[in-house]
């Protein structure tokens, strides 16, 4: 009797375990689950879609922004090593710039050297400066040539800076260079020496 109720157990035991086997299948193989997974796909793809149009709307922003603001201007910083040290003179000369000329006497100012042209500018209080009684001797630069400077007459001088104080054209060969002059000046502070300084 014990041997028929094992073998009716484990027929038991074998039809109950064929059941569940027919009676199951893989998850993922039914039609519900299958059209689960899919629309989730689908709105993962889309939501990532999504966000990266939101990014690209987002960098398109960005660089319509950049396009519009508007570029500040940029100045260039003067350059610190730039050279410009003023001509060594020697002693008993000075740099005068002429502001007015007469047969008899020039009215100038103390110049000071600049890195800016024309070299010299005129500081101070204007001062009238006679010349000496005789031997004043007086040169131009000349122009066209650049040879050495040469020597003139007191009145070609008067003349010239005269023509260079209204902006005409001086007489050939010379030019305007700013009506700065090494001048030197005796003991009584009279013009002994009057040199046009060529502007560099």
């Amino acid at each position: 009797m014990a041997a028929p109720r094992i073998l009716l157990a484990a027929a038991a035991l074998t039809g109950t375990a064929l059941a569940c086997l027919t009676g199951c299948t893989p998850a993922d193989s039914r039609p519900t689950v299958n059209a689960a997974a899919s629309a989730a796909a689908l709105a993962d793809e889309g939501a990532d879609e999504g966000a990266d149009d939101l990014l690209d709307d987002g960098d398109d922003l960005a660089d319509d922004e950049a396009a519009d603001s508007p570029v500040p201007d940029t100045i260039a910083a003067p350059d610190p090593g730039y050279p410009c040290p003023a001509p060594s003179r020697l002693p008993g000369h000075q740099v005068l710039v002429i502001v007015a000329a007469g047969p008899a006497e020039l009215t100038a100012q103390p110049a000071r050297y600049t890195c800016d042209p024309p070299r010299y500018e005129a500081t101070g209080t204007p001062v009238h400066y006679g010349f000496a009684a005789s031997g004043v001797t007086a040169t131009l630069v000349d122009r066209p040539h650049a040879d050495p400077a040469k020597p003139v007459q007191l009145d070609e001088l008067v003349t010239h800076l005269n023509d260079c104080l209204a902006e005409r054209d001086p007489a050939d060969p010379y030019g305007c260079f700013g009506n700065a002059y090494d001048v030197v000046l005796d003991s009584h502070g009279r013009i002994m020496r009057i040199a046009e300084i060529e502007r560099p």
